[in-house]
């Protein structure tokens, strides 16, 4: 096997996912995705070649490309490169049968990183930040303070708030609420809005229109030119409000990024449930729904992955002497 012809079963595996992520719904994360697998495979092509392009291609020969510039503060990174490097091979594999498959080294329950929250005096300096910085469009500012407290009061996925339109927000009905269909895991849900939420929407809405100068535009999210806001760009930014405000991780920790305020919405909600001596087993079910989870198993990530929620909940406990506060 040589370089040419490894090179040519890689576009073809590229050209399906691409295929794929062009068909997504959520196509701006899977595009994203699918740029990050392409510049890993071309690094393991890379690797393959300096090696002297030995073939068949064997696992051991696999795992050490894995290896090369492990970190022990990004677990994640070899996950990614094990994930990536096995689902080509298998694809190699139905061409060249002696092809070996590197094992899957990371299996499901492994523990995942604990999540960026951002503490409320953070999420008001990031409100802060769009109306002191110079941008372009004049309707950029509000619509950023208006997409980041939408993310932080109601949970939503970025994707999500992304692809709403008008016709999903019902802002007029009692109560106010979001539409939020087919999105991850195919599911749909109605996200009931806490009235303050619902005006300050409201507000933005009167500046969209007037920014539109009453044009039609369908997506919720808008420039001033009426496009949807772009994943990628809308994420571009944030780094750059999150550099203004001063927000950063610390060594070690993960970066925060706009599905922080998901986390965060989640653990507040839970700690607050706590505090309220609320029977949150009991509870965690309709955060479920309204997170648009598969079910409660995938919400109480939050409890475990949090110290600082499991600590509310022992306080409780111990000054309680009843261990049901936190079933």
């Amino acid at each position: 096997m040589t370089i040419t012809t490894l090179s040519a079963y890689m576009d073809d595996f590229l050209a399906m996912k691409r295929v794929r992520a062009e068909g997504d719904a959520r196509s701006g994360p899977e595009r994203r995705q699918l740029r990050y697998t392409e510049r890993l495979l071309r690094s393991f092509l890379e690797f393959w070649q300096a090696r002297g392009c030995p073939s068949p291609i064997r696992a051991a020969l696999a795992l050490d490309w894995v290896a090369i510039g492990t970190q022990a503060h990004h677990p994640y990174r070899d996950q990614h490169r094990v994930w990536a490097v096995r689902a080509f091979l298998y694809q190699v594999r139905a061409f060249e049968p002696e092809t070996e498959i590197p094992p899957n080294i990371f299996r499901p329950g492994r523990r995942r990183r604990r999540p960026y929250l951002f503490s409320d005096e953070e999420l008001c300096r990031l409100m802060q930040v769009p109306h002191q910085l110079r941008l372009f469009d004049a309707l950029r500012p509000l619509t950023l303070v208006t997409l980041m407290g939408l993310l932080a009061s109601a949970g939503l996925r970025i994707g999500e708030a992304l692809r709403l339109t008008l016709d999903d927000a019902k802002l007029e009905a009692d109560p106010p609420h979001l539409l939020i269909l087919d999105t991850k895991f195919g599911k749909s849900r109605v996200v009931v809005l806490h009235p303050s939420t619902a005006d300050h929407v409201r507000t933005y809405l009167a500046a969209r229109m007037t920014a539109l100068r009453n044009r039609a535009a369908a997506p919720f999210f808008t420039s001033s030119s009426g496009r949807r806001l772009n994943y990628t760009s809308t994420g571009a930014t944030f780094r750059r409000l999150l550099h203004h405000a001063g927000i950063q991780a610390a060594p070690g920790q993960r970066a925060p990024t706009l599905h922080s305020f998901r986390h965060t919405f989640a653990v507040n909600r839970l700690t607050r449930w706590h505090r309220e001596r609320r029977n949150v087993q009991e509870w965690l079910p309709h955060l479920s729904v309204y997170l648009g989870h598969l079910g409660p198993a995938s919400t109480y990530w939050y409890v475990s992955g949090t110290p600082e929620l499991l600590q509310t909940a022992a306080g409780l406990m111990d000054a309680t002497g009843e261990e049901g506060v936190a079933q």
